[in-house]
């Protein structure tokens, strides 16, 4: 039984365009999380006595994004984003880059958002953004479970400075992709658990008198049957 809970995050609509993207987030199942943290929690988490709070409990909160160039601009020192271009100086004060700044990253197609540790309503939330080019519907738990390691590598590294991504490269060979793909894919509605799945899809504008609907109010379940299927 893990000790820390999964929080699935997917943004349902655009905010840019109000255009819907619930149809193209991944279709793994979450048991594929409860496997990759159960991994990293009882050989590193444990044994380096992390994230042990008698106050609090902590979350895991990773959130998935098709990396896109124009939209995603900036990202913070990692050694999951590689390093620094030549000539450019680290700003201990900023912590994030311009892409263009890192070494490498006309080519770089996938890259990980770690924040610092934050307290929500008396949780202790640990949080990673994973963009990269073949997050999609389509995605393979086998995909899906590499760069789900990398981001929860990356959240970890960040803010635990005595943790190096070499120990975590280590352990990754280590994964069973037989389990990893053993579990239903494309997963079932209700096995993906994403946050907001009993909600609405609801998008609107406010101008001080009336309230317009832009998008919805849709059901995310309904939205999503009806598109996929049982």
């Amino acid at each position: 039984m893990t000790m820390v809970e999964i929080n699935r995050v997917w943004l349902n609509v655009d905010t840019d365009t109000n255009k819907i993207t619930l149809f193209s987030r991944p279709r793994v199942s979450i048991r594929v999380d409860e496997y990759i943290w159960s991994l990293i929690e009882e050989n590193i988490v444990k044994p380096h006595k992390l994230m042990r709070s008698e106050k609090h409990r902590y979350l895991l909160k990773t959130s998935f994004d098709r990396f896109d160039p124009v939209r995603h601009q900036y990202y913070p020192l990692s050694p999951y984003n590689g390093p620094l271009r030549e000539g450019v100086k680290p700003d201990s004060a900023n912590g994030w880059y311009p892409r263009e700044d890192f070494a490498d990253s006309e080519e770089r197609t996938t890259w990980f958002s770690p924040d610092k540790i934050w307290t929500n309503c008396g949780n202790k939330v640990l949080d990673v953004n994973i963009d990269a080019a073949n997050v999609s519907e389509s995605i393979t738990p086998r995909e899906y479970a590499d760069l789900l390691f990398d981001g929860i590598g990356a959240a970890l590294v960040f803010n635990f400075k005595r943790l190096k991504r070499e120990e975590f490269d280590e352990l990754k060979s280590k994964i069973n992709w037989n389990m990893v793909e053993s579990f239903p894919f494309p997963a079932s509605f209700e096995e993906q658990q994403y946050i907001g799945d009993e909600g609405k899809i609801h998008v609107y504008s406010w101008d001080g008198r009336q309230e317009t609907n832009l998008v919805g109010p849709y059901s995310v379940r309904d939205l999503y049957l009806e598109h996929f299927g049982k």
